[in-house]
């Protein structure tokens, strides 16, 4: 079978030597669709899910989806933001957090910032554990793209090799394009404390 872009990219990065200390080599990649309201309505994989704006979220819940979904993979950035500056954030009317549920149960989330006039760009998109391997995402990322298209401009969003190696693949076969890419010295979030030692198993501490 061959090597997929992520797989070769990680590969790479772990060979990296220009890091500082306590930091993780990350590769990243943007990709973009330009006509995200072509896009086709899926079926649900099942009757009991729903996809519901979470109009102005606690911090708390904001800070449980994030956490619990992040965990795996390792997402510091806004576990470090004080809730003052989490809470302005995801306060912003341009930005949509949105959730999806199954039987009532959140089971993934997505973030949608509508700030810029020739763009829309999702900024987080995750499932949360327990839910993977269901179908789930594949729908979850459908709704995400029709949510975006509806202003009728670009859809944007990036990954990394942090991120679940199926992803890139995903939203390459969904027909966004990689416009840019870059290498990043991540300061690992669990060396500080921001998070547990065990998150992100498949990610060697930056000791």
């Amino acid at each position: 079978m061959a090597e997929t872009l992520y797989e070769a990219e990680w590969q790479r990065q772990r060979q990296r030597s220009d890091l500082p200390p306590k930091h993780l080599a990350v590769h990243r990649w943007y990709l973009r669709l330009e006509e995200p309201w072509t896009v086709e309505d899926r079926k649900p994989p099942s009757d009991d899910l729903a996809i519901v704006r979470a109009n102005q979220p606690t911090v708390a819940f904001y800070r449980f989806l994030y956490h619990t979904a992040g965990e795996e993979f390792v997402w510091g950035d806004r576990r470090r933001m004080s809730d003052e500056k989490l809470a302005s954030l995801i306060g912003d009317d341009n930005v949509h957090v949105m959730v999806m549920y199954k039987a009532g149960t959140p089971v993934g989330f997505f973030d949608i910032n509508f700030s810029e006039p020739g763009s829309t760009e999702i900024k987080y998109f995750a499932l949360l554990p327990g839910f993977i391997g269901q179908g789930l995402g594949s729908y979850m990322l459908n709704q995400a793209i029709r949510y975006g298209g509806q202003r009728k401009v670009p859809l944007l969003l990036d990954t990394c090799t942090l991120d679940h190696p199926s992803a890139l693949e995903n939203y390459k076969k969904r027909g966004f394009v990689i416009y840019d890419e870059d290498d990043e010295a991540y300061p690992d979030p669990r060396l500080d404390g921001t998070m547990p030692r065990e998150a992100g198993k498949h990610v060697p501490l930056a000791e």
